[in-house]
């Protein structure tokens, strides 16, 4: 068997196979008993009958088409083996040439390759966010406004009130390929805060409610905003647009004292002084979380500006699935499914496919490269007793979930375990490779590995486990 390989730009190979004449000899000869086991032959018990009497009743061309197919099957896991090659998944048939000699030829997809460049010199400081009391001051402004008695106001909007109104908004100037429409007829309740308590996360934009005031029922508005460069919205960054906004009415808010007795109605708390504890320790929960989040995507993003990634075109399909099937649950825990959510948006399938689904599936499929690769570079390992904390934790939080009760229903114990472990050690070195890039990018001591490797186990690139190559090619050919 004669075997010549060439690289693809696409990170798979092209694998051109000849065969011996015996081999074509062998195979129709195994053919002719297959065919002779399943085909009703007169006078022949299944299997026995003679080739050249299945010959003359099937035909020449049946007995090699299945020859073929028998050989194909029996090649594939052979020129995997003698060629080393290591696939990512199942290759497929190109061609196959029924000339003398007989010559298959195989695409298959290689496993990714990552060159991670000089990581270890990118510098990050580490600079989590302090919760200011201005900050505690709003949220509990929030809380007094939950509870607040309205009653409604004959006059126009002024600080304090709460206003309900319809919103629709548009781009305006949309680029080529950009959807129109932000927001169609989206009810809010919006109360108008002071100045100085204006939430930097407010929808559509910071500072909308406060454009309110003046603002009487039955009135409609038109009001432009041109986002800022940091905004949250990167698509709108720079960006201008138009909400029209119908309002429909305007109430007085009477808040509740801050005092004891408030404290105690929204939870445990005994004063208000314990009330606002719990307030920032939570506010500086959210915000670490936040920027963990912020600072990690930007080391792996400077990472990936130095780095070489190969893939393979399935890859990047086999991810893309994995985003639409991430938006479908989301969308399915609102009561929508995404005909319906792409209906409403007035977007094509494909466009969304193209514009949203596929940078999303790069940057992810990047980054959890980027992520398997260091963990190898830094000899990172899942301790055994760590991980079986971190099973623990994973599979409380998903008891309950929709997700996991769905799961439980269509696949065995052993599998739902399986599934549950792969989550939870997915999580433990997610959380090895943030701690070991946050010494690197603050240019600090590296611990030398001193794990027992007795004790623990070294860890595996997930999707490799996942996903393990066929050893038979799909028959189906290329374009």
């Amino acid at each position: 068997m004669k075997i010549e390989t060439t690289p693809r730009d696409d990170h798979q190979l092209k694998v051109v196979v000849e065969l011996e004449p015996e081999q074509l000899e062998r195979g129709k000869r195994q053919a002719a008993r297959k065919i002779a086991q399943e085909t009703k032959i007169p006078g022949f018990r299944p299997g026995k009958a003679p080739y050249e009497v299945v010959r003359r009743m099937v035909g020449e061309d049946t007995i090699q088409k299945e020859a073929l197919a028998l050989l194909v099957d029996e090649t594939y896991p052979k020129v995997i083996e003698e060629a080393g090659i290591k696939p990512y998944g199942p290759g497929t048939l190109a061609d196959a040439e029924k000339t003398d000699p007989i010559t298959f030829t195989f695409i298959i997809p290689l496993e990714p390759k990552v060159e991670l460049g000089d990581y270890r010199s990118i510098r990050v400081p580490y600079e989590p966010p302090v919760v200011e009391e201005k900050e505690v001051d709003a949220f509990i402004q929030r809380l007094r406004n939950s509870y607040a008695t309205l009653t409604p106001a004959e006059r126009p909007a002024q600080e304090g009130d709460l206003v309900f109104v319809s919103v629709s908004g548009k781009r305006v100037n949309p680029a080529e390929g950009e959807n129109e429409t932000l927001a169609e007829n989206r009810v809010l309740q919006v109360p108008i805060q002071p100045a100085d308590q204006v939430d930097e996360n407010e929808w559509p934009y910071p500072g909308f409610a406060r454009e309110l005031i003046g603002a009487e029922a039955g009135q409609e508005l038109t009001l432009r905003h041109t986002f800022e460069d940091d905004s949250p919205y990167e698509s709108l960054r720079g960006k201008e647009a138009e909400y029209t906004v119908k309002i429909d009415s305007v109430k007085a808010m009477e808040l509740p004292e801050l005092d004891a007795p408030f404290a105690q109605t929204v939870g445990e708390f005994e004063t208000v002084d314990a009330l606002r504890e719990s307030i920032r320790k939570s506010l500086e929960a959210t915000a670490k979380e936040d920027y963990d989040n912020e600072y990690f995507t930007k080391i792996l993003d400077q990472i990936r500006e130095q780095a070489t990634i190969q893939y393979p075109p399935q890859a990047l399909d086999n991810e893309e699935n994995q985003v639409i099937n991430s938006i479908e649950r989301d969308l399915a825990r609102q009561n929508l499914d995404l005909e319906t959510y792409l209906k409403i948006r007035k977007e094509d399938r494909e466009a969304f496919k193209e514009q949203e689904v596929r940078p999303a599936a790069v940057r992810r499929l990047e980054r959890s490269l980027l992520m398997d690769e260091i963990s190898l570079a830094e000899h990172l390992h899942l301790d055994e007793k760590e991980f079986a904390s971190v099973f623990s934790q994973t599979m409380n939080e998903l008891q309950g979930t929709s997700d996991f009760n769905q799961m439980r229903k269509k696949v065995s114990s052993d599998r739902l375990a399986n599934a549950v472990a792969m989550e939870a050690a997915s999580r433990l070195i997610n959380r090895q490779v943030f701690d070991r890039l946050k010494l690197i990018a603050n240019g600090e001591e590296i611990p030398e590995d001193t794990n027992d490797h007795e004790h623990e186990h070294e860890v595996e690139d997930e999707k490799t486990t996942e996903k393990k190559p066929s050893e038979q090619p799909s028959t189906e050919q290329s374009e």
